[in-house]
């Protein structure tokens, strides 16, 4: 697959690497000048080779007054090394000829250990939909500071035209991929952009490698959808993703339809995609534009995986839903009518407003609007019924008069059709998604009454049983076992009216 030269110059990055391929300018060496007129072909090999080891030793970074001295020089070794980049017969006469000895400096200093994040498993739930984390959660890596060079040089060196793919290639191996991708899951955002930033120029430049690439790529995600459900750097992925298959022959080869739906399809279920949605979002549409066919598997797999109990994931979905459906056709839709309305009816029945208003999104487009039309002898009877019992009974008055102008429309649509699906259709959909209904006390207490009774079995199996303190209920007031002894007054409790 033909890979654009500039495919991911629109990757933005967010610390000091800008757009793909530019990268900060390093401030002036104050060091030696490796490339001095003075000094002979070997003294400048000597001195080249002896800044290389200076950097391969590492320290302890987290302690700011430990090995000051020796911290300082590797640094200024490091920018004397990133001179050395400046000019391409340095590189050809010095560089290249001990490449073993520069990859093998890099990879002492970037695998590592990463830093763990206490609160990691906090991240699973969708308190950090749309975002990544605030500033205060962000775990800093003390040794970035020193590290920043090592990438800068390992990009500067990758770009440079001296270095040749025939030598570069050799040592872009599976395990150092392997390596470099677990480096993705780092707290450092600006760590993960030197990354994305690496890696996409080690795909453009060794073309030979690309296979090897994509699949570390898609081992990584398999372990983040079956395994780990988390993993930072999975936008930063995505992003190199889009600008592969950006790059990507028409008609598909079968392994990229493959990875559609081994892998683009299955991230949507994953606990923390609310968090990357955008960068998937992104890559799903960029397949589809290759190959309308796979709109329909899409469809399919939102459907399997419609997020319960989390409105931010559905209200993602909801969206991702619309555009997918533009691109489908409408034969091929319609083994799916059915389900999709079922779904598309509960969203709008449901008690979640956000959730509720992005369904009745749908019938403001016009290809939607010509779906329901085309499909009418199976969506009319599931749709129409509801509108028109949540028109006279739901609880928010804005949604309220939504529901009174979608059932104008869907009338204007068919008259007859309308009327017949009132008659022959259902409301209970409706009627038992309404807070009424959930709040309903006589279903409540039978159920109640249950629970009862199998607390009763089991203390009647074990005496020590003690049946657990639940909330909602008559016997138990919201938060009253949680008052430390404190007297219930009139001041710390509102009674029900």
């Amino acid at each position: 697959a033909a890979f654009p030269r500039e495919a991911g110059a629109n990757t933005q990055a967010r610390g000091k690497v800008g757009k793909v391929g530019k990268v900060a300018p390093a401030p002036a060496s104050r060091g030696k000048a490796a490339t001095d007129t003075k000094h002979t072909p070997k003294d400048a090999k000597e001195m080249f080779l002896k800044r290389v080891q200076l950097c391969s030793v590492t320290y302890d970074y987290s302690d700011d007054n430990k090995d000051v001295k020796a911290k300082s020089e590797r640094n200024a070794a490091l920018q004397d090394l990133r001179e050395f980049l400046n000019d391409s017969k340095n590189v050809a006469q010095y560089v290249i000829p001990h490449l073993d000895l520069v990859i093998d400096m890099i990879k002492k200093n970037i695998f590592r250990p990463l830093p763990m994040d206490k609160k990691g498993g906090d991240k699973l739930g969708p308190g950090e939909a749309g975002a990544e984390g605030g500033d205060e959660d962000m775990v800093i890596d003390p040794a970035w500071p020193h590290l920043q060079g090592v990438y800068e040089f390992f990009f500067e060196l990758i770009i440079c035209e001296a270095t040749d793919v025939k030598s570069l290639k050799v040592f872009i191996t599976p395990s150092f991929i392997q390596d470099f991708l677990q480096l993705f899951d780092s707290e450092e955002p600006r760590e993960r952009d030197y990354l994305k930033n690496i890696l996409h120029r080690l795909y453009a430049k060794l073309v030979p490698r690309r296979k090897m690439i994509r699949k570390a790529i898609n081992d990584s995600f398999l372990t983040m959808i079956h395994e780990t459900q988390r993993f930072n750097g999975a936008s930063e992925l995505l992003d190199i993703l889009a600008s592969i298959i950006s790059g990507f022959a028409v008609p598909l080869r079968e392994e990229h339809v493959v990875f559609f739906k081994v892998i683009m399809i299955p991230l949507h279920k994953v606990q923390t995609a609310h968090i990357f949605h955008e960068q998937l979002l992104r890559c799903s549409m960029l397949f589809l534009s290759k190959d309308h066919a796979l709109a329909i598997p899409l469809v399919e797999g939102l459907l399997r995986y419609w997020p319960f109990g989390n409105s931010v994931k559905e209200t993602l979905y909801l969206t991702e839903l619309q555009e997918v459906l533009e691109v489908c056709e409408l034969a091929k839709l319609e083994p799916l009518i059915p389900k999709l309305f079922k779904r598309l009816v509960r969203c709008i029945s449901g008690p979640q407003l956000q959730v509720a208003d992005r369904a009745m999104c749908f019938f403001e487009n016009d290809y939607f609007l010509g779906i329901l039309r085309t499909f009418k002898q199976v969506t009319f009877p599931m749709v129409v019924p509801v509108i028109v019992e949540l028109a006279e009974t739901h609880w928010h008055k804005i949604l309220q008069e939504s529901l009174n102008a979608l059932k104008v429309i869907l009338k204007e649509i068919d008259p007859v059709a309308f009327d017949r699906a009132l008659q022959t259709g259902s409301r209970d959909l409706a009627r038992l998604n309404s807070l009424s209904t959930m709040h309903n006390l006589p279903a409540r207490a039978t159920t109640e009454a249950k629970w009862d009774a199998l607390a009763a079995r089991a203390k009647a199996i074990d005496p020590r049983f003690k049946a657990p303190c639940v909330p909602y209920v008559d016997s138990h007031v919201v938060g009253l076992n949680n008052m430390n002894g404190i007297m219930l007054t009139s001041q710390n409790l509102i009674p029900p009216t």
